[in-house]
């Protein structure tokens, strides 16, 4: 027979379980982010590269032109949504952890 589970023994499970989902969590957000650095690493590549064969295929300088510059355009939010992600949010769980640098509130209000 087994022992009858006190509540510390739960609240330890639960609490090991919290941790375990965190890690899982945490696991896939970086693996999304390392995808995120890549493409953001690859795509200035492929565009030149097709900015290069349309023109060596068609002799277009403005096709060609105009294909860099697509792929300037989606790379650019692409960088700097990978340098965004590596900012971690402040903690905004309390209205008192937010500081606008004003000092005390109450001389400004006469």
């Amino acid at each position: 027979m087994s022992k009858k589970k006190t509540k510390r023994d739960q609240r330890r499970e639960e609490r090991d379980a919290a941790v375990e989902e965190e890690r899982a969590a945490t696991e896939v957000f970086e693996e999304r982010r390392r995808r995120f650095r890549i493409a953001a690493a690859v795509l200035p590549v492929v565009a030149l590269a097709a900015a290069i064969g349309v023109y060596l295929a068609t002799d277009d300088k403005q096709l060609a032109g105009l294909t860099g510059l697509v792929g300037v355009a989606i790379w650019i939010p692409l960088f700097l949504g990978a340098i965004g992600s590596q900012v971690t949010p402040r903690d905004r769980t309390r209205a008192g952890a937010i500081d606008f640098g004003g000092g005390n509130r109450s001389d400004k209000r006469r």
